[in-house]
């Protein structure tokens, strides 16, 4: 949340503390933010907030597929009332494939592969070539299920999946980056704790409703 470039006040001297707000120039610690959000706002039993490890690249690497359904059947079905449409995208972490609905590759060696042909009594030559059993394979691929949808539906809710690299079709997107400028903007202090506090309160406006 650092700026490269800050306006500040001449009219002050250098060594005052009202001079500017003393950016400094790294882009220091990082948040990692989950949240679910409706027509109505942010949803605010589904914040989750925690601190990346990592200092650079983007936050894919600092979740994975068992935080991420964590975070949803504690925090997100238990906030929605009512029946809901859920919006994913296809970040890795929400796109686990169920175990019947994976499929072989074609890094998988011809054990592998006939394994996989004898679990689902597809029949195949005894002395069939590892392209003739990834052909056989390819021909017979059962149609994809995630884990997460499976999920969302047990609870009675239903799943639009969105199209690889189309972010401009999800809402949240578009507030995700109002959230960030605005945050940048009030930021007075550049320390973690105060970052942390300045998140919080954008779904816990009064402290004691924050959770410890």
């Amino acid at each position: 949340m650092n700026h490269k470039k800050e306006w500040v006040d001449t009219s002050q001297p250098v060594t005052s503390a009202t001079y500017s707000r003393h950016v400094p120039p790294g882009e220091g610690e990082r948040f990692v933010v989950v949240a679910g959000g409706t027509v109505d706002g942010f949803i605010s039993e589904s914040y989750l907030c925690f601190a990346a490890k990592n200092k650079t690249g983007n936050y894919h690497g600092e979740m994975n597929s068992n935080l991420f359904l964590q975070w949803v059947t504690s925090q997100l079905l238990p906030a929605l009332a009512d029946p809901s449409v859920l919006v994913l995208d296809n970040a890795p972490y929400n796109s686990q494939l169920t175990e019947n609905s994976r499929c072989t590759t074609t890094a998988t060696n011809k054990a592998e592969l006939m394994k996989w042909l004898e679990r689902r009594k597809i029949p195949f030559q005894p002395h069939a070539t590892r392209p003739e059993l990834l052909q056989l394979c390819k021909n017979n691929k059962p149609e994809q299920q995630y884990r997460v949808d499976n999920i969302i539906r047990e609870w009675g809710h239903e799943v639009v999946r969105l199209p690889p690299a189309h972010p401009e079709l999800n809402a949240i997107e578009q507030v995700w980056g109002c959230m960030k400028r605005y945050v940048h903007s009030t930021l007075q202090r550049f320390t973690r704790a105060y970052l942390r506090v300045r998140l919080d309160s954008q779904w816990f406006p009064n402290p004691l409703s924050r959770p410890k």
